[in-house]
């Protein structure tokens, strides 16, 4: 099992978050569109995940696919939609 993140990597997680949102405070006032800051916080974003990942995140993840997985071979999803069941 993959340990959780210890709170020093917590800290450090949370300090890269406060960094990206001030940086894209910044780029806003200097005139960046509202496209070209949203690109920003997403790519910050995606390499802060990438350098400081979160096994939590990632157990979630590997859940949540799994049990879609699961729904699938049981015909529960077609086309990535949920299918009702038929009331009679």
């Amino acid at each position: 099992m993959i340990p959780d993140l210890t709170p020093e990597e917590k800290q450090e997680k949370a300090l890269g978050l406060a960094f990206i949102a001030s940086d894209a405070e910044k780029l806003k006032e200097g005139g960046g569109s509202p496209l070209e800051v949203q690109t920003y916080i997403n790519g910050a974003r995606r390499e802060l995940a990438a350098q400081r990942p979160d096994p939590r995140s990632m157990r979630e993840s590997s859940m949540a696919a799994k049990k879609y997985k699961d729904m699938m071979a049981q015909g529960k999803v077609e086309g990535g939609t949920m299918v009702s069941p038929t009331l009679s």
